[in-house]
């Protein structure tokens, strides 16, 4: 039973992308039994130097640097023995790092994540891999995006206006997203998933399709070891543009949540089993990109098991 929970949890760890909060980036398998389920929460500190301006390779971006940190609330819970609920939310504030005024920092509330996944496969009955799909909204947060105005009042600003930009959180736009999930546990000691959607928001926003491959490994009765490799491809052809002149702002500042966001990730960490509580302690690195910042990040994590 703690193994079963202990893989539940790690497919729903929180990751990162560029100044905004990808939640999980979808689901699992290997689903909370009914009338069970956890609550977990996360705080991530990454921050960044260089960043990818379209696809010309790493170079300092004009503002040298972002800094984000992040506090998420992620709940899952069983409704039947093939089906199950989740949701994230959380709260962000993101800063330049050079310390003068342009580009704003800002905070507010992350998008918020909700889904259902339906497990139509188990590998305990069948004894092949288990299969699940995963649909999901996003709901935009309360957070600046730049010359769009607040993401929540769906309405163009004063583009003069010099706002979030590149410390927007979030696209600020609702959306919609469907992905096909595969996973299995070898010998009760090793676990292998894979997941594959596509991810559409309102608007101008680019769609975009993800690939998650995760692996997980018990090196104790109370400790898994896990690594997930994201891979993000956007539909867009939309840079973010040179960098900007003195007195002027690079191509398509305002145009923040419509350019075309390609992100490889990398994430490594490991978590403590004590009986209805976790502790992880997780490692990520945007490893190559387009229009993205080369973050690392740090995240922990707590979580509380309920109903078991």
């Amino acid at each position: 039973m703690q193994k079963a929970r202990a893989f539940v949890l790690l497919a729903t760890v929180s990751c990162l992308a560029f100044a905004t909060v990808a939640f999980a980036d979808g689901g699992t398998t290997w689903l909370p039994a009914p009338g069970t389920g956890s609550v977990t929460v996360s705080y991530v500190s990454q921050s960044a130097d260089n960043m990818w301006v379209g696809e010309n390779g790493p170079n300092p971006i004009p503002f040298q640097g972002l800094e984000q940190s992040t506090f998420l609330v992620n709940g899952t819970y069983g409704l039947t023995d093939a089906v199950a609920l989740d949701v994230s939310v959380g709260r962000s504030e993101v800063s330049p790092t050079h310390g003068r005024p342009i580009p704003l920092s800002t905070d507010g509330i992350t998008d918020t994540e909700a889904g259902v996944t339906w497990r139509f496969s188990d590998e305990v009955v069948t004894g092949n891999p288990s299969m699940a799909v995963r649909m999901g909204v996003i709901l935009a947060g309360n957070y600046d995006t730049g010359g769009f105005g607040p993401a929540e009042s769906g309405i163009m600003g004063d583009a003069s206006r010099v706002g979030a930009g590149p410390t927007a959180i979030g696209d600020g736009a609702n959306g919609f997203e469907l992905s096909g999930i595969i996973g299995k546990v070898f010998n009760g000691q090793f676990a292998l998933a894979a997941e594959a959607g596509v991810r559409t928001r309102a608007g101008e926003v680019p769609t975009e399709t993800f690939i998650n491959l995760d692996a997980h490994v018990f090196v104790r009765d109370n400790i898994v070891l896990s690594g997930q490799y994201h891979i993000q491809s956007s539909s867009g052809d939309l840079d973010i543009g040179p960098p900007p002149s003195p007195g002027k702002h690079g191509t398509n500042w305002q145009k923040f949540p419509f350019v075309a966001e390609d992100v490889n990730r990398l994430s490594i960490g490991g978590t403590l089993l004590l009986d209805q509580v976790n502790i992880g302690l997780h490692w990520f690195n945007v490893l190559d990109g387009r229009n993205t910042a080369e973050f690392k990040a740090l995240g922990g994590t707590l979580t509380y098991n309920f109903g078991q």
